[in-house]
């Protein structure tokens, strides 16, 4: 099951990042970093750190585990506080070495 999200989860990350051209080795690599345990994906983009990756979860994420997946520029949790508490948002920012000179600049998640 694992190995079908994560061929699913590298080839929305193909579509998404094809204007860089990035091999399809990198992406399947990058697919395997990003795929973390208890914790699913809404959105990601190309960002200021390499890929930015907005996951959501019902239970307060480890942030060790997300530490563990290495490559890690950056790690935001948020409650989601009135609008469901029981929810959190968790935004990760993973280094791409393949993606830099591509002229990313912005903010996080954009």
């Amino acid at each position: 099951m694992a190995q079908n999200i994560t061929k699913d989860l590298s080839d929305r990350l193909s579509k998404r990042l094809a204007n860089f051209k990035l091999p399809n080795d990198v992406v399947s690599k990058l697919a395997d970093r990003i795929a973390i345990d208890g914790l699913s994906i809404g959105r990601f983009n190309p960002c200021i750190y390499g890929i930015c990756i907005d996951y959501f979860t019902n239970k307060l994420p480890s942030v060790e585990g997300i530490l563990n997946k290495g490559g890690i520029s950056r790690v935001d949790v948020f409650p989601y506080g009135i609008i469901n508490p029981e929810w959190f948002h968790v935004q990760v920012g993973f280094s791409v070495d393949e993606l830099q000179g591509h002229g990313i600049t912005g903010g996080f998640g954009l």
